[in-house]
């Protein structure tokens, strides 16, 4: 298993650099457009209660700068600023295309706030699965609290963590990250011996890995993780987690 899950974690790197191109071109379409259809109609705010402020006919550019929620900010080529809806992309063309669904869904991933997900991997040979709730503060930035559960032959443990990540591109499809932060694990062995305590330890982890936005609000996510138990005993614990999972973003 846990073979398999550091072969899903180097298919994921390498995909970074295959998709690289297609990435960076979905990032540039998103930004710049032109009108297809006859009009497009400009909203004060972004609802559909606002007035409009300004017409812009087919065939001229438009920039998008701002997403709030399933409303876009944009200007004209005359400097005009207004709000319109999402939907009304599909009328709209880039370099001469039509916008796809796919390129939406690429622009509300850009414009997340929220992920929430769950992994299942390798907790030093032990099955480990765990849940996740992150932050985005930037799109290079996120916060993230998770709580985490390892089966293993001798002993159980629960994972309690909060992490800091850094995702340095988050402009590319298959983006790579880096991540620091500390925790407690609760460790109950599976032996009745008098000796065999639960235990409770701080713990620090420094972690390494990708996301690739697999469709909509759906992404995949492959994971390293390293962590140093600070017990009371003469030695720290060393603890290896591989995992993969999905997640979705709001």
């Amino acid at each position: 298993m846990l073979a398999c899950i550091k072969k899903l974690l180097a298919t994921s790197v390498l995909l970074s650099v295959v998709y690289f191109p297609a990435a960076f071109s979905q990032a540039e379409t998103a930004n710049e457009v032109t009108v297809s259809v006859s009009f497009v109609e400009l909203h004060s705010g972004p609802g559909i209660g606002y007035p409009v402020l300004y017409v812009v006919e087919k065939g001229e550019p438009l920039t998008i700068s701002v997403k709030r929620t399933s409303w876009l900010k944009v200007s004209d080529k005359r400097g005009n600023t207004g709000w319109l809806h999402q939907d009304e992309l599909l009328g709209l063309t880039s370099q001469g295309k039509p916008l796809t669904q796919a390129e939406l869904s690429w622009s509300d991933y850009q414009a997340r706030d929220y992920e929430a997900g769950v992994m299942y991997g390798s907790f030093e040979g032990a099955h480990f699965y765990n849940g996740y709730l992150s932050y985005l503060f930037t799109p290079v930035f996120n916060g993230e609290v998770s709580i985490g559960k390892a089966l293993g032959n001798i002993s159980d443990s629960d994972l309690y963590e909060v992490m800091l990540f850094a995702q340095p591109i988050p402009e590319w499809t298959v983006s790579p990250y880096i991540g620091v932060g500390g925790g407690i694990i609760n460790t109950k062995p599976h032996s009745v011996l008098v000796d065999s305590e639960k235990r409770q330890d701080a713990l620090m982890s420094a972690a390494f890995g990708v996301k690739y936005h697999l469709a909509r609000n759906f992404l995949v996510r492959a994971e390293y993780k390293y962590s140093l138990v600070l017990t009371d005993r003469d030695d720290n614990e060393e603890i290896q987690v591989w995992k993969l999972g999905f997640s979705v973003f709001f």
